[in-house]
Order: C-alpha cells, then structure tokens, then sequence
C-alpha cells in the first residue's frame, strides 16, 4: 500500500469530502490527499453484494430475491462489496489509498450470533466508510430501545426527545464529523497493521459500540499520545521515501 496518496470519493451530499481531506491532512500532511466525484460502479454487480437474510452467512444467501425482502431496506455485505469496488480501481493507482464514502448501508456476519450487523467502516483496500452505518451502526441510548418496547413509534417526537445522543439522517455537520474519526481508523488500520482500535475512550481511535461514545469522540476526542507518535513516525519515515526519490 503506497500510502503517500489517498483519494477520497462520496456519493453522499452529506459528507463534506473537502472538510475530511483536510483532517487527514492535519494528522498525515507527508501524504497527498485529493477529493474526487462520486466512485463509479456498475449497479447490477452490486446488487450480487445485496444480502436477502441477515441470519444466514454471505455464501449461503438465496439468490432469489423473495417480495419479503424486497420490502426491507437494502443491505449489502461490507467485504462483498469492497471487492466488487476493488474491481474498477486502475492497475497505476492499485498501491494507493482510496477512501469511499458510500449511501449504501455496509454490513458484515457475525457468527456470535450469527446474523449481519451494520458497519461504520471497512478497512483495506479500498476503505468504505458507510454513511447510512454511521446511524445505524453505533446504538442509540438504551432509554429509546425501551420507549420502542413500550410502544412508541420511532417518530419525530421521539427522535426529539433524545435529540443530541444520537447523530441521524441530515445532520450533516455531525455526519462530516463522525466520518473524519471513521476516516482516521481506515488509515490506522494500515499505520498499526491491523490493530487500529485504542482502548482510551477520549482518543478518535475507540471502537465507539454507542451513539454517545461517538459524539463524545467528535465533541472531545483527540488521538491519545500513542497514536500521535505512530502519526509522527509514520510522517518522518513517508518524508525520508518522499525525498529518496
């Protein structure tokens, strides 16, 4: 992974790809980042990625789409379609970093309890970060699951009552923010080969499981000093190649 370049691309109007590019900026500046349009990709392959039963694993999914399923909001498995995106990626720029934000809601299996789940991000080459995921992903406070349970519709009441623990569909401010932190943890994951979580709930590294722990993250979160000498050093050495050449 030739890490010197990242390309970030959105099909997504929520994301402000220019204000991401200038955080990975502030934290990589020996990269050269660029924002792109929308990624292209051919539709009917990614409907191959398109998950018909969220308790059976991506190999056995039917492919017979049932008028049950059709009436589901769409969900796609993560590592399926970041393969078929992988597909359209120039053999020049196969080395470089691509980051895409996507609309598409990105899920992988769990065999935990063996049924998908709502993703934020997919690292590796490309990286897809899931704005649809970045609301459904995280959990929103227990209070509003048991509203739900006592009967009340998710509605505009509802969603007002627990206004700011939760980042929801149009607030773009929020979402530009969440995607920069799930932006800085696709970059990390090649920085720490592989091991990119932190275990400090204040650094942008956290594994953020609630809706809570991910604005606290964009309200108060700054990388921990672990991450910011892995930063510096990864700066340092990406300058001495930079200057090899």
């Amino acid at each position: 992974m030739n890490f010197r370049f990242i390309h970030v691309y959105s099909d997504d109007v929520s994301i402000d790809a220019k204000a991401v590019a200038g955080e990975i900026t502030k934290i990589f500046p020996s990269c050269k980042v660029d924002v792109r349009p929308a990624f292209k990709y051919d539709e009917r392959r990614i409907e191959l990625a398109r998950i018909a039963d969220i308790k059976q694993p991506f190999e056995k999914q039917p492919r017979q789409k049932t008028s049950d399923t059709a009436m589901m909001p769409p969900i796609y498995d993560g590592f399926a379609l970041q393969r078929i995106f992988a597909e359209t990626i120039s053999a020049a720029e196969a080395d470089h970093m691509h980051l895409i934000f996507t609309s598409l809601l990105a899920c992988t299996f769990s065999e935990d309890d063996w049924r998908y789940h709502a993703r934020t991000v997919i690292c590796g080459s490309p990286s897809l970060i899931s704005t649809a995921g970045i609301v459904e992903g995280p959990a929103k406070p227990r209070e509003f699951y048991l509203a739900q349970l006592g009967g009340v519709a998710v509605d505009t009441n509802l969603k007002k009552r627990f206004a700011g623990r939760f980042i929801d569909y149009g607030d773009d401010k929020m979402m530009t923010a969440a995607a920069a932190i799930y932006t800085l943890q696709a970059l990390f994951f090649f920085v720490t080969d592989g091991e990119l979580f932190c275990k400090e709930k204040s650094c942008m590294l956290y594994n953020a499981h609630w809706q809570e722990e991910l604005i606290y993250l964009i309200e108060k979160g700054a990388l921990c000093a672990h991450h910011r000498q892995m930063a510096s050093k990864f700066n340092k050495n990406n300058r001495s190649v930079k200057e090899s050449f």
